[in-house]
């Protein structure tokens, strides 16, 4: 398909350009400017979007799973879940898995290939995962982050595993963070109790990427800045921020900002198989969720967009259990609780994750060459139209009502 979209106010989002044309020839990007710099030939159909607004399409590179299906599940649910993040504006995302058996379903689905969202690649925040020893849970010590494993995952992924965490005080973390880095993986720091020295010293192993930043690690203290305090104050390292509106109070996403720069900050969904599901109990036995492989027999309430383990209180930490909201969401939390322009929010939902994930290359950003992956969307971010390698996956001349 040869299309040309007239808009009066795009995002790039690295700039805004009024009275735009984005011509797409294909699943890529043929031009993209100002309408009076740019011919539109013949052939090309054209699509007049008015006052609504074109935007790159949202990149989630930490997502469990949405809508009932873990992304750990196989094909056929790692392709339900494209479909309904299709519908919220996501047109990139990263399924994240835990364990062998589940990266080579995601395998599965890449090989395939996918419709309503793009999966460029597979992450894994787990096995490497110190455990977060919540009430009830078994004490003993941790199994160690070993090489035996790693090559599993690694063997299971056939080049597909993008981006892989690791807790560093796991016994043999700071040697499996090496190992990530030297097969090419891009590492990432998640769940620990390391303090800040430990924090520096998986950087230097390799670490680029501070997993859903302040959440499951030790926080600052002006005396003991904790893994926090390496987060914030490290140029070396990208930081993820789940911006829900439940997992991080909107000052702490703000200092993050300001400590970081509006480069160095990317949101991420972080949701799980129950994101898309109304309130009430689930059960997930015999289930694998939330990046901890080794969980079974979990059982979740949602209520008003929270999932917690079922039987605990907001006084619990570690008890909520990922997210229930797409990134979209994200988007519109961080315009309207911590002041953030319409245009830099969607460079850290777009841009930001695609260069953490080195995927920039491709996608994140509305530029000549790259996959024509957008959003048409109004000032409040209510989505209209969703476009994944040119082709529309999503459209409606309402605002989408879906449950979140």
């Amino acid at each position: 398909m040869k299309l040309a979209i007239k808009t009066q106010r795009l995002i790039s989002p690295l700039k805004e350009i009024k009275d735009a044309v984005i011509l797409i020839d294909g699943e890529r990007i043929e031009a993209v400017g100002k309408h009076e710099n740019i011919s539109i030939p013949s052939d090309y159909e054209i699509m007049d979007v008015g006052d609504k607004i074109v935007t790159p399409g949202l990149v989630d590179i930490h997502n469990h799973g949405a809508n009932g299906y873990f992304a750990r599940e196989g094909a056929d649910a790692l392709q339900e879940v494209c479909t309904w993040l299709g519908k919220t504006g996501t047109t990139c995302w990263m399924a994240t898995i835990g364990d062998p058996e589940g990266v080579r379903g995601g395998v599965e689905a890449i090989k395939r290939g996918t419709e309503g969202c793009y999966v460029p690649g597979i992450r894994c925040e787990g096995p490497f995962l110190y455990p977060k020893y919540l009430p009830g849970e078994s004490p003993a010590p941790p199994p160690p982050a070993d090489e035996k494993t790693f090559m599993e995952m690694y063997e299971a992924g056939e080049g597909h595993i993008k981006i892989m965490d690791c807790s560093p005080d796991l016994p043999g973390g700071l040697e499996t963070i090496k190992r990530i880095r030297d097969h090419g993986i891009i590492s990432a720091f998640a769940h620990g109790n390391a303090g800040y020295e430990l924090f520096m010293e998986a950087v230097e192993c390799g670490v680029t990427i501070s997993t859903h930043t302040y959440n499951v690690m030790t926080g600052m203290h002006h005396r003991r800045p904790g893994a926090v305090g390496g987060a914030l104050t490290c140029d070396e390292v990208m930081a993820e921020i789940t911006a829900d509106g439940v997992h991080v109070h909107p000052v702490a996403m703000d200092v993050l900002i300001r400590c970081k720069g509006l480069d160095r900050v990317y949101l991420i969904s972080d949701t799980q198989a129950i994101a898309g599901l109304p309130d009430g109990f689930y059960d997930w036995s015999d289930r694998i969720i939330d990046g901890e492989y080794n969980w079974v027999g979990v059982k979740l309430k949602k209520e008003n967009g929270v999932a917690r383990l079922a039987g605990m209180g907001d006084d619990v930490d570690g008890a909520i259990s990922s997210s229930c909201w797409p990134l979209k969401k994200g988007i519109q939390n961080m315009i309207n609780d911590v002041g953030v322009s319409l245009k830099d929010a969607f460079r850290m939902g777009s841009l930001n994750p695609a260069v953490a994930a080195n995927l920039d290359h491709e996608l994140g950003s509305l530029v000549r060459g790259k996959r024509a992956d957008l959003l048409v969307i109004d000032e409040d971010v209510n989505l209209f139209m969703t476009m994944v390698g040119g082709k529309i996956v999503h459209e409606t001349e309402l605002v989408a009502e879906l449950e979140y």
